[in-house]
């Protein structure tokens, strides 16, 4: 029970939207636990020589953008590119890595990738090899024995009974430096490498939070809930959190005051932010990595359904910020803020 809308959003956050301290806490002990092990099996000769400094935790959980419950835990692990060159550059998504000398591990190359050129035998690295011996490998640990692990897409992924999340595992080289834009080349799905870069993404999140106050990793947040619950069809969760972005960038030119203030409700974001979505979900939508392009394939009737959604919750929302400001009915704006989150959002003390 809340006596004010503010102190109503807070406790909706708190005990239903956000993830719990306790289960972040464990992922990410587990998390640092499973990457030991990786470095373990490394340093025995059992997987690639890696490359520590360039680890990196990325997905929702890392930029704290994740809304309960908990279901996968993202990391890249940084391999050692000592050995190898790109040699095709074609597409941002098709990228073939030659090693420079022989190769005899057959689990990490297959005939297709041993090439005779002018001087010799050429290997081409398999990033499917790579991440089918890393969850061999895995396999063999102790505390894994039992867990559902295998290779799917660009990630290893492994799920233990013990933890209602997944561990997503990407291996990946990192490359470039801060002139040239660094990036990590990580499995395509397809047995070649792509380009990404997770910390762009972390910089953005964290640049336009610090500008206003906090307010942004919580109106992400509550956009997610929004789109989890809605009866409508779904914005995928990297999109939507691009989109909220996006919306933060522009409100930036009119909601930054001359004083350097901003506005530091995230109820009135999360209004103006369905808003945002109501035309937006029909242009493309850029990639905040400066990468992938466009990143909005959702179809073009579910654009139109996603907007009438979010327009309808835009007009209620306009309705309750109304009730509690100039009508002064509290009840009201609660009811209203219930009807678009539904009953986890607190009543009216």
């Amino acid at each position: 029970m809340a006596k004010s809308v503010n102190g109503a959003f807070n406790e909706f956050l708190q005990n239903t939207v956000n993830i719990k301290k306790t289960d972040s806490d464990k992922a990410k002990s587990s998390r640092d636990f499973l990457v030991e092990q990786i470095n373990y099996i490394s340093s025995n000769g059992k997987f690639l020589k890696l490359a520590l400094e360039y680890n990196c935790y990325f997905g929702s959980f890392s930029r704290k953008t994740k809304i309960c419950e908990l279901d996968d835990v993202d990391i890249i692990i940084g391999l050692n590119g000592g050995e190898l060159e790109i040699v095709t550059y074609y597409q941002w998504d098709d990228i073939t890595l030659k090693l420079k000398k022989d190769c005899t591990d057959s689990m990490l190359i297959d005939s297709s990738d041993k090439v005779f050129e002018y001087s010799g035998y050429t290997y081409y690295l398999n990033s499917n090899k790579v991440k089918n011996k890393l969850v061999s490998q895995l396999s063999n640990i102790s505390q894994y024995e039992k867990a559902d692990i295998h290779a799917r897409g660009e990630a290893v992924t492994l799920k233990l009974k013990s933890y209602p999340w997944n561990f997503d595992i990407v291996p990946g080289f990192y490359t470039g430096d801060e002139v040239k834009k660094p990036f990590y080349l990580i499995p395509n799905g397809k047995g070649k490498w792509k380009k990404t870069n997770p910390k762009i993404e972390q910089k953005r999140i964290t640049e336009l939070n610090k500008k206003f106050n906090g307010t942004v990793l919580q109106t992400v947040r509550l956009v997610k809930y929004w789109n989890k619950r809605g009866k409508m069809p779904k914005i995928t969760s990297y999109v939507l959190e691009t989109m909220v972005l996006d919306y933060f960038d522009q409100a930036q030119h009119y909601l930054i005051k001359f004083d350097g203030s901003t506005i530091d409700y995230h109820y009135i974001h999360f209004r103006d932010a369905l808003l945002y979505i109501v035309d937006h979900i029909f242009w493309d939508v850029q990639d905040s990595k400066g990468i992938q392009g466009n990143i909005n394939n959702i179809p073009n009737d579910y654009r139109y359904k996603i907007s009438d959604r979010a327009q309808s919750d835009y007009k209620k929302a306009c309705s309750a910020v109304y009730a509690e400001i100039y009508e002064k009915n509290m009840g009201k704006a609660f009811n209203i803020w219930r009807d678009i989150f539904g009953e986890e959002f607190p009543k009216y003390e």
